[in-house]
Formats: structure tokens, C-alpha cells, sequence
């Protein structure tokens, strides 16, 4: 409880008037201050607009300013930039030009002998051959007679020489000989034959055949053996050709080579 200050009676501590003598106590003026608040706002507001204005007028000057001096002076700013560009692009192609590539390895002294062997030792190949009068194929009732064959391979490639019988088609004897080698073919049967040749280097064992600077090639002349009580027969044939030579030769596909 509490005292009225005009008229002394009591009242209650949370009474603002007095209901004695009806005089306000305490005045309450927080609408008061609400509404000076939101003035105070709305003056904020009014002259933060009239500032962005104020900005914005300024730069639309400042805009309007430069578009009448870039107008007038076009042609002006076209030739520095120009003049700003041929002098970049020179000065880019001068640096370009003038600079030597740098290596990032060490410097060997060696390397060009180490190339130039590198070089040699990659074009450079051991072709695999067959040693010389290596046979790859005989039928020895076709060898019980007295004549004889000798092959003379002159060339710088090893051969395959196949000894053919005219009636069946089919080779009697086939037989390596290598390059600048002899072969001699011994006690071959009376009969008719054909001697067939290939020329290569680098033999493959797989397919039979050589598989460089590979060519086939037959003799013209057929090989007559007979036999008889005072004489045999005996040839003899060069894989090259010679001075004074009469030994003619065709070429052969593979497969006929091969089918024989």
C-alpha cells in the first residue's frame, strides 16, 4: 500500500490515479515516444533517399560527362589503343624470338655417340639361317642311283632348294643352302626332274619360309638322270647368274612352292 500525495488516503502500489480524489499519480508517455520514434525513422528514410539521389545523380552526371568527352575525343583514344597494341605484340615476339630454349637435362657429352649406336644397334638384325645342306624333307627310295646335283648359291641370301619328280609333282628332296655355300645332292634314282629355288633371308621356322626379300623361281631346264653301264648323269646349277650361263629360270608364286 501506499499514500495519495494530495489527499493522503491509501491506495494501492500499482495505481497510476488516485480513486480518492481522481489525480494522476504516474503519467505514461511510452505511445509519446513510439511515435517520435517512428518520425525520427521516417526522417531517417527520407534523407537516406534524398542521399541515394544525390549519388545517383552525381555518378549519371559523371556518366554523361565522360560519353561527351569520349564522343569528342573517338578518334584520339582509338589510335593510343592501337598504338598500346602493336607495341605489346611487338615487344611479345621480340622476347619470343631473342630467347634460346633452355634444356632441363644435364649436359652429356657422349650423347651423340650414344644416339648414333642407339641408331645402329636398332636398324641393325641378325637374321636367323639354317645351317648349310640342312635338310627339311627326303624321300629316300628316290636316292639309289649314281647321279648327282650341285647347287651353287652365289647370292648374298641363303635358298631353299626343292628337286621336284615331274610324275607326281612332289619334291624328293628339299634342302637349306646358305648364301655364297655349295650342296651337293648325291645318288639320285634315274628319272625327270625340276629343281625349284627360294631366295630370302630371315628363316621362319613356323611357316617354312623366309620372311625377307623372299623370291621363288624354277629352272627351265628339266633334269634327266639315266644311268647306264658306262656313264651317269651329273648336273650342276649356280643360284646367280653368270657369264656365259644357259640355265634359264621362271618366277613361281609361294603357294606353287609350297605345294610341291
Amino acid at each position: 500500500m501506499k499514500t495519495c500525495p494530495f489527499c493522503k488516503n491509501f491506495i494501492k502500489d500499482n495505481q497510476d490515479i488516485c480513486h480518492h480524489c481522481s489525480r494522476v499519480l504516474v503519467e505514461r508517455i511510452t505511445p509519446k515516444i513510439l511515435n517520435e520514434v517512428k518520425i525520427e525513422n521516417r526522417l531517417n528514410k527520407i534523407s537516406l533517399k534524398e542521399k541515394i539521389k544525390k549519388i545517383f545523380s552525381k555518378v549519371n552526371k559523371n556518366v554523361l560527362t565522360f560519353d561527351k568527352v569520349f564522343k569528342k575525343n573517338f578518334l584520339i583514344i582509338v589510335i593510343i589503343i592501337f598504338a598500346i597494341c602493336i607495341f605489346i605484340y611487338s615487344d611479345s615476339n621480340e622476347t619470343i624470338y631473342n630467347v634460346a630454349p633452355v634444356s632441363v637435362l644435364p649436359v652429356d657429352e657422349n650423347l651423340s655417340t650414344k644416339t648414333s649406336n642407339i641408331k645402329s644397334s636398332s636398324t641393325s638384325k641378325t637374321y636367323i639361317s639354317l645351317a648349310n645342306g640342312k635338310i627339311l624333307s627326303k624321300k629316300s627310295t628316290y636316292f639309289n642311283g649314281h647321279g648327282e646335283l650341285k647347287i651353287d648359291n652365289g647370292t648374298s641370301l641363303d635358298a631353299i632348294a626343292k628337286l621336284v619328280d615331274i610324275k607326281t609333282n612332289k619334291s624328293v628332296i628339299t634342302v637349306y643352302v646358305k648364301a655364297n655355300n655349295v650342296y651337293n645332292i648325291s645318288k639320285i634314282s634315274d628319272g625327270n626332274y625340276k629343281l625349284f629355288f627360294n631366295l630370302g633371308n630371315d628363316w621362319n621356322n613356323e611357316i617354312k619360309a623366309f620372311s625377307v626379300n623372299s623370291s621363288y623361281e624354277v629352272f627351265e631346264e628339266k633334269f634327266d638322270y639315266i644311268t647306264t653301264e658306262s656313264e651317269y648323269s651329273t648336273f650342276s646349277v649356280t643360284l646367280n647368274p653368270v657369264i656365259n650361263g644357259n640355265a634359264e629360270t621362271n618366277n613361281v608364286t609361294p603357294i606353287e612352292f609350297s605345294g610341291y
